[in-house]
């Protein structure tokens, strides 16, 4: 069986189920890199200039980690889009582009183009044709069809279940590999767990659920996750007693966001916590703003 790499960083926390079914299915012996850690992320550092985001410089380091460890194919998908009319981050777009700089010549990527601005359909399109250069077209469909029903099965799964009765809840935005990596956030769910917070990801809610919690805006969002964000909050705001919005520092789409999900807010109103995230980022403070941040929900909820 032909090894291939999967970097468990940035959509990988969306699409890594199917991606490693679909894989598997064709054959390969797929190797996923460990959970983001201080040597990953110390290896993207290294390779990265300063200007580019903490979650691509942690997904360089994966790229790295795979290669050293003699992956010489690596499936780094080229998301331009994951809903229509929507659009993922600019950085993304040439992501390819950039790890090429950092792999040698004699590492392969599998690109696939995903593109759902006209259609989610495209997707799959872009998934079959890569995956017939490896296999013929009926293990191909079979391997397509399982890896949706794995892909399906874990979407439902995510799915945030009802509020405990008596717990606080919080509603979690931000990009979705920023809020389901423990490493790059700091640990945030399982601090808020260990103060009795029941957390909700914005990004664990169905698409159409976030999209028609945004039809009543003027104009649409540009971006994936401002979309996800606005309509998880629409959804349940009456059932969540605060929101933390965890951002990478410096991104310019979730600086626009923020002015967004603060009018949004304040109509409501919710407490709001904004957390921005960069190597240079400690637990000790985090951990002191979550417990004040706790302490305010309950006074407001005790009135």
């Amino acid at each position: 069986m032909k090894p291939i790499g999967i970097p468990r960083a940035l959509y990988f926390f969306q699409y890594g189920e199917l991606w490693q079914t679909y894989l598997a299915e064709l054959g390969f012996a797929v190797t996923v890199s460990p959970p983001t850690n201080r040597e990953i992320l110390e290896l993207g550092l290294a390779a990265c200039v300063e200007s580019i985001c903490l979650p691509v410089k942690a997904f360089v380091g994966h790229v790295i980690f795979l290669v050293r460890h003699g992956l010489s194919l690596l499936l780094v998908p080229q998301l331009i889009s994951v809903f229509r009319r929507e659009w993922t981050c600019a950085n993304l777009l040439g992501l390819p582009d950039l790890v090429r700089q950092y792999v040698s010549e004699d590492v392969r990527l599998l690109t696939p183009v995903l593109d759902a601005r006209r259609r989610v359909s495209q997707h799959a399109w872009a998934y079959l044709r890569m995956g017939l250069e490896f296999s013929p077209p009926a293990r191909v469909l079979r391997a397509w069809q399982r890896a949706r029903d794995a892909q399906q099965e874990y979407d439902e799964s995510r799915i945030p279940p009802a509020p405990s009765r008596g717990a606080l809840h919080v509603l979690l935005l931000g990009p979705h590999y920023v809020a389901a990596d423990p490493y790059l956030n700091g640990n945030l769910r399982a601090k808020l767990a260990e103060l009795g917070v029941q957390v909700s990801i914005a990004a664990d809610f169905p698409e159409p659920l976030t999209a028609e919690g945004c039809r009543y805006l003027r104009k649409r969002p540009y971006w994936t996750n401002t979309r996800r964000s606005i309509g998880s909050l629409e959804y349940c705001r009456d059932a969540i007693d605060g929101v933390i919005s965890a951002a990478p520092f410096g991104c310019g789409a979730e600086a626009m966001q923020s002015v967004l999900i603060s009018s949004h807010i304040s109509e409501a109103p919710l407490p709001h916590l904004q957390l921005f995230v960069d190597e240079h980022s400690g637990t000790a403070g985090l951990e002191t703003r979550l417990e004040a941040f706790c302490d305010l929900l309950e006074r407001k909820r005790n009135g």
